[in-house]
């Protein structure tokens, strides 16, 4: 069993429900050292005449304004901000500080992700209630942008609204309110029960996300501000019908949306990880982390890939099955790197992180063989039984204990299967915007 971090590393949560709120100062990420940005290749446009968002433009280079994410294209008066700021006081009766509880938090992952209701608990206290909060919230996110019967643009409006919001800490308590009324508007019809249930506790996973320690605090902060910025800016993309005809059509495209999906999370997981364990190299985690989370997004894509393509997405720029299997090379090299960031890590004093990473890392390799042996099955039938999940999890026990018995596990997983390895750090520069932030140590 792992032992607890030295308490200097976190503040472990209060014993108290309720949590006094402090307007703090704005700590949005800076965006205008990063000249590449999510973006499809065309200027975005907004088909509705009578709502034009306030978003950001992507024309292949973004350029931000006014210290913040977006460029503000609308009046002032269209701001859904704005407009909330002004009305405070019919809010403030409504408004809850409860803290969400750990058996919440768990009641809730066990709900909506069976894979990281298994692997979360594996890490030590109170790493693992940080990142299965986190994870909550990045589920928040992903089902206001994923909501079938929701208007795209008032989806947008909200994604951009909360990046604000995360950027700035969750420093407006009625904004916060006001968004998690919106987010239960656009999902009434178009989600599942179990999702909606999370999202009327979003007031509540803020309120424990702000009782953290401030490093904790920050780094979660910026990774849901990134990952709902990325979403918005997909689905605005998705309005201009000349994107739509050519959807994503290149590696750089497919780069760009893993990483505002799941290189943002392995961004997230590296500065946690450093936090929990001082002699860790962050900067080693952090090449690494971009590709660690590419390689599991693009193992659910290759995974559902045939499905995805009946309900007309596509997230991959070639459906032919040597362009399929170009790209199960290519996750095989994400997974290798994915490897490589568990090994950087201190198999005793990281163990049960080690053992969280390599348990999903394995079940994407396994998923992957199965893919690379019938690329184009119609039926997505790849799965992983529960009599080989637990053999899966068992040898992942075993391998943890040295970095040799890693190794030796992932190659016995990918044996024969072909691999293209790519530069982390190049991928790293090119996609991530983590770094170009005021608040980065």
């Amino acid at each position: 069993m792992d032992s607890k971090p030295p308490s200097s590393h976190f503040n472990y949560f209060p014993s108290k429900t309720s949590v006094k709120r402090n307007k703090r100062p704005s700590k949005r990420l800076d965006m205008s050292k990063k000249s590449a940005w999510f973006s499809l290749g065309h200027n975005s446009k907004n088909s509705s005449s009578n709502h034009e968002h306030e978003g950001h433009k992507f024309n292949g280079e973004f350029k931000a304004r006014h210290n913040g994410f977006a460029s503000r294209e609308s009046k002032p008066k269209d701001s859904f901000l704005k407009k909330e700021k002004v009305n405070t006081c019919a809010l403030s009766e409504e408004i809850s500080v409860e803290l969400m509880s750990n058996e919440a938090i768990y009641s809730h992952l066990n709900k909506v992700s069976r894979s990281f209701a298994l692997t979360i608990p594996l890490m030590p206290n109170p790493l693992k209630d940080y990142i299965a909060l986190a994870y909550l919230m990045c589920r928040i996110v992903d089902t206001v942008e994923d909501d079938s019967q929701a208007n795209i643009v008032d989806k947008i409006t909200w994604l951009s609204d909360f990046s604000f919001l995360a950027g700035d800490e969750f420093a407006e308590l009625d904004v916060l309110h006001a968004l998690k009324e919106r987010a239960l508007e656009l999902t009434k019809n178009g989600s599942q029960e179990d999702d909606i249930k999370l999202v009327k506790d979003l007031d509540k996973a803020v309120n424990l996300l702000l009782s953290y320690d401030d490093e904790v605090k920050e780094v979660l902060c910026r990774a849901l501000s990134i990952m709902s910025h990325g979403m918005a800016s997909f689905l605005r993309s998705s309005l201009d019908e000349d994107v739509q005809e050519q959807g994503i059509k290149n590696l750089d495209d497919v780069d760009n949306y893993c990483y505002f999906v799941a290189g943002v999370v392995g961004e997230m997981l590296a500065e946690l990880f450093a936090i929990y364990d001082k002699t860790v190299d962050k900067k080693e985690l952090l090449d690494l982390s971009v590709s660690f989370g590419e390689g599991l997004q693009l193992t659910n894509i290759l995974r559902d890939r045939a499905k995805d393509l009946k309900r007309g997405a596509s997230f991959l720029p070639g459906n032919t099955e040597d362009e399929v299997l170009d790209y199960v090379a290519l996750t095989e090299g994400h997974l290798n790197d994915a490897i490589n960031f568990i090994c950087a890590l201190d198999p005793k004093a990281s163990s049960g992180v080690r053992l969280f990473c390599l348990t999903n890392v394995v079940m994407a390799m396994y998923l992957l063989r199965q893919v690379s042996r019938n690329p184009l099955d119609p039926n997505c039938d790849y799965r992983i039984s529960k009599a080989n999940l637990k053999r899966l999890f068992l040898l992942s026990k075993l391998a943890n204990r040295s970095n040799l018995g890693v190794r030796l596990f992932s190659l016995s997983l990918t044996i024969g299967m072909r691999c293209q390895r790519r530069s982390v750090r190049q991928l790293r520069d090119k996609v991530s915007i983590w770094d170009h932030s005021p608040t980065t140590n």
